[in-house]
């Protein structure tokens, strides 16, 4: 049977600067729980995942999607309302949504999101491990908030934007979870119009990390000002995901 999880990967492994490698099996990152096989929910279980985030908003959030049971605390946290939320009024017409309108909402993520900031609190906390989170396609809010916990474990730059991109690879499904989600009576030809909102491009997650860049000058800075993630806490976080080899 054909597994129904969106753009699921485990997302380290990856070496970090100081010559350690972030740890496998911990950090995991998805798109939606709707329409999952019963295999694909007991894969999530055999996990044992202790903290579930999960991004979306209200709007988006599917019925009987049993997350309460893919692990032990589910966190329900959007990291785009406090934005202004998406479309979802029914007289609201689908406009274009250009590469530059990505670029610009992935700049207003990354600062003062209360997802975020819940993230990097269940990360100092103990067993925050296995970890797991997602939004709808598992790509933007979920992409931007991998990127970072990579970065404040250590990741370069060049292997968070590589990691980011592999969301390339979900395309297929990320568009046929769109069509399945298409309500209103809205056709599937309105998918083209926001095209830019279901692919990945390296100019998303640099326009972000660029504006972190501009304001705080390093991440250091931006960790401890946005999350208080002193460069102890940080040595902490470090010292408990990464590892030799």
């Amino acid at each position: 049977m054909k597994s129904e999880l969106i753009n699921f990967r485990d997302f380290g492994g990856y070496p970090t600067q100081d010559g350690r490698f972030i740890k496998e099996a911990i950090f995991f990152r998805c798109g939606s729980y709707r329409d999952l096989t019963e295999e694909d929910r007991d894969y999530i279980r055999s996990l044992n995942i202790q903290n579930l985030c999960d991004y979306r908003e209200v709007s988006e959030l599917d019925r009987d999607e049993l997350r309460e049971t893919f692990a032990k605390k589910v966190y329900t946290i959007s990291a785009s309302e406090h934005l202004g939320g998406f479309e979802d009024d029914k007289n609201l017409p689908y406009t274009a949504l250009s590469s530059e309108d990505m670029e610009v909402f992935y700049t207003k993520l990354v600062f003062d999101n209360p997802a975020y900031i819940n993230v990097f609190k269940i990360l100092q906390e103990d067993n925050s491990v296995p970890y797991l989170h997602n939004c709808t396609a598992g790509k933007d809010r979920t992409g931007v908030g991998t990127a970072l916990i990579q970065l404040a474990l250590g990741m370069s730059e060049e292997d968070v934007l590589f990691d980011f991109l592999k969301s390339i690879q979900a395309f297929d499904a990320i568009v046929e979870n769109e069509v399945r989600r298409l309500k209103y009576g809205r056709s599937i030809e309105t998918l083209y119009h926001k095209m830019p909102g279901l692919i990945v491009k390296p100019s998303y997650l640099n326009a972000a990390l660029d504006t972190i860049k501009a304001k705080h000058g390093t991440y250091d800075a931006y960790f401890e000002a946005e999350y208080g993630l002193t460069a102890e806490k940080i040595a902490v976080l470090r010292e408990r995901f990464t590892e030799t080899r």
